[in-house]
């Protein structure tokens, strides 16, 4: 499989996880915003956070889609799935109520498989930046 397959496959998976992450956050907004609020670490900053996380979703998706954007796309699921890997990493090893802010089958994870499904995505999204920046920079090398 060429490096631009692999490419566009990791910007469709990040894509559908990202819009399907956001739309269960819209869905049931007052339930996420619930969760959000008995997070401790979260729960100072939890109405804003309701607010921002779904729309930045969206928008990351958005940009995952066109070839001329899929990089910065690929950049905000990196920063995303990092944030979101780190915010698991601090609820397994520093807090004892684990309010899981997450939506539909993702819901359904333990708190140890959310952690190796986010280092997966992440993974996903790494990747697919390396690869992306190495096809632009091989592609400009040509003209």
């Amino acid at each position: 499989m060429n490096a631009r397959t692999l490419i566009a496959c990791f910007s469709y998976a990040l894509f559908f996880l990202f819009v399907y992450a956001a739309m269960n956050k819209l869905i049931s907004f007052n339930y996420y915003l619930y969760d959000l609020k008995r997070s401790p670490l979260l729960q100072p900053y939890a109405t804003p956070i309701a607010f921002v996380v779904p729309i930045v979703e969206i928008l990351v998706a958005v940009l995952l889609l066109p070839d001329k954007t899929r990089q910065y796309g690929l950049f905000g699921s990196l920063v995303l799935m990092a944030l979101f890997t780190l915010y698991v990493i601090y609820v397994l090893g520093f807090t004892k109520e684990r309010p899981c802010t997450c939506g539909g089958i993702i819901r359904e994870l333990t708190w140890p498989q959310h952690l190796l499904f986010n280092i997966g995505f992440l993974a996903l999204s790494a990747l697919g930046l390396h690869l992306k920046r190495k096809t632009v920079t091989n592609a400009s090398k040509i003209y």
